[in-house]
């Protein structure tokens, strides 16, 4: 059986942090992907209006953002980004 690492908990840069909002606010689904695998396990708080735009709680991180948009699609399911 092979167990999935825990992404390291730690902060992201703001140019990161920046770049993924961006992509966000584009709707750029390529870049929100490729960013979000770098955000894995970040701490730092998502703006609220992100939060809410994702479908996270007020006062979650970037890190549970990642892992929101990054999380396999099921049919029927609307993407997260």
């Amino acid at each position: 059986m092979h167990t999935v690492p825990t992404p390291a908990r730690r902060q992201a840069s703001p140019a990161l942090r920046d770049r993924f909002l961006a992509a966000l606010d584009q709707d750029d689904s390529a870049a929100v992907l490729e960013i979000a695998r770098d955000l894995l396990g970040c701490t730092n708080w998502l703006p609220t209006l992100t939060c809410f735009q994702l479908g996270l709680t007020a006062g979650s991180t970037y890190g549970d953002a990642a892992e929101i948009v990054t999380r396999p699609r099921t049919a029927g399911r609307p993407e997260a980004a």
